[in-house]
């Protein structure tokens, strides 16, 4: 069974305290019990040796009532059991000896010595005329009380010294160990591809850190190179991903001019056609009474002509042959709240229009009355998105910075981002793919030219600005549109180009 190192050390430790605790145990047993036992009879021998010094030297064996009054102090106050004085032949006992103790024949030469529990004691008296002896029996139960009090005292000492050494030998353990698991886990990473990671020890034990600067000149040489080839290969993806992002756009700007084009010449060649019939219906419509059929057929005639002007116009946006906008400093939040003015009086009380726009932001480059009907071309396509026309069209402005190419090609941007969210069923890839396209349009015959969003993308590259959609089917599509803020396009000449790259 594999365990730890640290854990391995913490059982050393306590392997080799389970032989040296034992001896400890009973060498301090020795030591404790010699030590009260010492305590114990030279306090006896001391006792009775006053008492018969002090019966030899006094006269208090020329009365036997002061020779029971000594005996009976002598067992009160010295854990006495038994006092006898052996006075010519004749014995005097004490009135507080124990019962069923009597001397035992001799005295004891050592503790416990009978298995009785009282150490006896006997002491020849001198004196002219008086040929005793006096015997004392004392209790060994309190010193071997105080014994075992003192050896229990060592086990707990030795037990909290035992949770001491187990404690210390597994801090110990860890400062050691933690170093090697360090090592460890940095191996682990550099196994997984992560080679930044260093296997250099910071450690105090010169072995642990001599190998780590082994390790880690090893780790250099060896996934230096690997770390190299790997940075190659993310630039390399990186200018793959960078080259066919150029390349879908360039196909489709060039399909949008092919298209434009061809807009616009379909565009020019309807004017033509359109200029003689509005003229030909207002001079028939002048000379016709009003209240004659064909008076209410030439009004819808012009009527007619006159939408078919509108589309034509909107052609003309998308070609960009309508002239150049005249672009200026403006102030996207009132416009913005303008154009939501317009709107809300166009959708019913079942759609919810919400707007977030915390400000204040910069001034970007645009044209008032375009802007606001892209902001208008853009809520339209998100109401006309809503399941049953209900739901929430949501639009919000927010600052944005695009941060400096990481060559230095290209310094930081400053934009202003325009969102307008639905939450309708969303579109696929493939028709959020041709969104912009000129006359596509997801809606029924007849309700749709599939030229708004087109126009959208018209104006916008003639504001310099870009546009992105998000969408999924399921969760709804958002538009977002980036205008350069005032000083960019001053920077940049107030260049018509869509500005590319930007991160929204």
């Amino acid at each position: 069974m594999k365990s730890s190192l640290a854990t391995r050390i913490v059982m050393v430790v306590m392997a080799m305290h389970a032989v040296v605790l034992p001896v400890l145990y009973f060498g301090l047993s020795v030591v404790v019990s010699r030590n009260q036992i010492d305590v114990f009879i030279q306090h006896v021998r001391t006792l009775s040796r006053n008492l018969a010094e002090e019966l030899e030297l006094g006269d208090a064996l020329e009365s036997r009532q002061r020779v029971l009054d000594m005996l009976d102090l002598t067992v009160l106050n010295a854990d006495g059991v038994y006092a006898e004085l052996l006075d010519n032949g004749q014995p005097i006992f004490s009135n507080l000896n124990d019962r069923g103790v009597s001397w035992p024949g001799k005295q004891d030469f050592s503790f416990g010595q009978r298995g009785d529990h009282i150490y006896f004691i006997e002491i020849p008296i001198s004196r002219p005329g008086h040929v005793a002896t006096l015997r004392l029996g004392f209790d060994e139960n309190p010193t071997s009380e105080q014994i075992q009090l003192a050896m229990h005292q060592t086990v707990l000492v030795l037990a909290a010294y035992l949770c001491m050494a187990v404690i210390l030998a597994a801090a110990w353990g860890y400062h050691f160990t933690r170093p090697v698991v360090r090592l460890q886990l940095a191996s682990r990473s550099i196994a997984k591809g992560d080679y930044a990671h260093s296997l250099r020890l910071e450690s105090g034990v010169r072995e642990l850190h001599d190998l780590g600067g082994d390790l880690e000149a090893m780790r250099k040489e060896l996934v230096g190179v690997n770390e190299k080839l790997r940075a190659e290969m993310i630039e390399n993806e990186r200018a793959g991903e960078r080259h066919r992002n150029l390349e879908n756009r360039l196909r489709h700007r060039q399909r949008l001019e092919t298209v434009g084009t061809l807009a616009g010449g379909v565009a020019h060649e309807f004017n033509n056609v359109l200029l003689p019939i509005v003229l030909y219906a207002e001079l028939a419509l002048a000379e016709t009474p009003e209240d004659s059929s064909a008076h209410q057929d030439l009004k819808e005639v012009l009527t007619s002509a006159h939408r078919a002007r509108e589309v034509v116009n909107k052609i003309l946006t998308f070609s960009r042959d309508a002239g150049a906008p005249k672009l200026k400093a403006i102030d996207l939040e009132p416009v913005v709240r303008e154009a939501l003015r317009l709107f809300s009086a166009l959708i019913p009380p079942t759609v919810q229009l919400r707007a977030e726009m915390p400000g204040p932001y910069p001034l970007v480059k645009a044209d008032a009355a375009l802007t606001i009907q892209v902001i208008m071309n853009l809520c339209t396509n998100a109401y006309h998105s809503l399941l049953n026309a209900e739901g929430i069209v949501s639009v919000d402005l927010k600052s944005s910075v695009e941060p400096a190419s990481p060559d230095g090609d290209k310094p930081p941007r400053e934009f202003v981002v325009l969102s307008v969210t639905d939450s309708g069923g969303g579109m696929d890839a493939a028709t959020a793919e041709r969104i912009f396209e000129p006359f596509f349009t997801t809606r029924e015959v007849g309700t749709g030219t599939g030229l708004g969003l087109s126009v959208v993308h018209g104006i916008l590259e003639s504001f310099g600005a870009t546009i992105t959609v998000d969408t999924a089917v399921g969760r709804g599509t958002t538009f977002k549109v980036a205008f350069p803020v005032a000083e960019a396009l001053a920077a940049n000449g107030l260049s018509s180009e869509p500005v590319a790259g930007v991160s929204i």
